[in-house]
C-alpha cells in the first residue's frame, strides 16, 4: 500500500469508526444493554430468565454487528466523508451563497469518489483510486482557497469600487491643476503623486481582473472535477493497464499546479493594492 493511501485511508477510516460507534443506533443498543443486563443482576421479572452476562454479551455481539455493517456501507463511509470534508473546510463561513453552493459541491463529488472507491474489489484499482483522491483533497484545499479569496473581495467590493471612483476623479483634478501649475517644485510633488494614483487604479484593475479569472477558473475546476468523478467511477481494471487511472491523477495535479499559481498571483496583487 502506498504511502498516500496510508494517510488517506487512515483518516477516513478512523472517522468511519468514530461514527459508526457514535451513531445513535450504536446508543439504543448500549442503552438496551445496560437497562437489560440491570434488570436481569437485580431479578426483576420477564429478564430474569436469561442471565446478565447474556444480555451483556448479547449487546455486545449486536453492537460489534453493528459498527462492523457500518465500517462496510459504502453509503455510510460517503456520509462520514461527506461530514469530514465540511467539517474541514466550513462552507458556511463564505458570505457569498453561490460560492457556498459551489464548495457543497465540490465536496458532495469528493465524498462520492469515497463511496465509489469503497466499493470497488480489486485492490491494484482501489489504490490507484485511492491515490487519486487524495490529490482531490489536495485540489479541494486550493479551490476552498480560491473561493475564500473571492469571497474576501465580495465583501470589500464596495470600498475598493469607492477607491477607484475616488482615485479616477482625483486623477482628474490633479491633472487640470498641472496643467495650471507654474512652480516647478510644485509639478514634481503633482507629478509624484500622479504616479501614486496611477499605481493604485493599476493595482485596482489587476486586482479585478485576477478576481474574474478567479471566478472563471473556480467554475471550470468544478466542471473539471464533474468530469474527473465520472471518468473515475468509470475506470475499470482493465484500463489500469492502458494507465487511464494515472492520467486521470496527471490531469488533477496539472489543476492542484494551476490554481496553485492563480492563488499566488491573488497574494501578489492582495500584498501590492495593501502596500499601495
Amino acid at each position: 500500500m502506498s504511502r498516500a493511501r496510508e494517510a488517506l485511508e487512515e483518516r477516513v477510516q478512523s472517522a468511519i469508526w468514530q461514527e459508526s460507534i457514535m451513531r445513535w443506533e450504536s446508543a439504543v443498543v448500549l442503552a438496551l444493554t445496560a437497562m437489560l443486563t440491570t434488570f436481569s443482576a437485580l431479578g426483576l421479572p420477564l429478564v430474569e430468565f436469561v442471565p446478565y452476562w447474556g444480555w451483556l454479551l448479547g449487546g455486545l455481539v449486536a453492537e460489534a454487528g453493528l459498527v462492523y455493517s457500518s465500517v462496510r456501507d459504502p453509503e455510510f463511509g460517503r456520509q462520514v466523508v461527506s461530514k469530514m470534508l465540511k467539517n474541514e473546510f466550513k462552507p458556511e463561513r463564505l458570505k457569498d451563497k453561490r460560492l457556498q453552493r459551489q464548495i457543497n459541491e465540490a465536496l458532495d463529488y469528493r465524498s462520492r469518489i469515497e463511496k465509489g472507491i469503497r466499493e470497488r474489489s480489486d485492490s491494484v484499482l482501489k489504490d490507484e483510486l485511492m491515490q487519486t483522491a487524495g490529490q482531490i483533497d489536495d485540489w479541494l484545499e486550493n479551490i476552498y482557497d480560491l473561493a475564500r479569496r473571492i469571497d474576501r473581495y465580495q465583501q470589500e467590493r464596495e470600498i475598493l469600487h469607492r477607491d477607484r471612483v475616488r482615485a479616477e476623479s482625483r486623477m482628474k483634478q490633479l491633472q487640470a491643476d498641472f496643467a495650471r501649475a507654474n512652480d516647478p517644485a510644485i509639478k514634481e510633488q503633482i507629478q509624484a503623486t500622479l504616479n501614486s494614483i496611477e499605481r493604485q487604479l493599476q493595482t485596482l484593475q489587476t486586482l479585478e481582473a485576477t478576481i474574474q479569472r478567479a471566478r472563471l477558473q473556480l467554475e471550470n475546476s468544478l466542471t473539471h472535477l464533474g468530469t474527473i468523478y465520472s471518468q473515475t467511477m468509470l475506470v475499470d481494471a482493465k484500463d489500469i493497464d492502458r494507465g487511464s487511472a494515472r492520467r486521470l491523477r496527471h490531469e488533477i495535479a496539472e489543476e492542484v499546479t494551476e490554481l496553485n499559481d492563480l492563488l499566488h498571483s491573488m497574494d501578489e496583487v492582495y500584498t501590492a493594492e495593501s502596500v499601495g
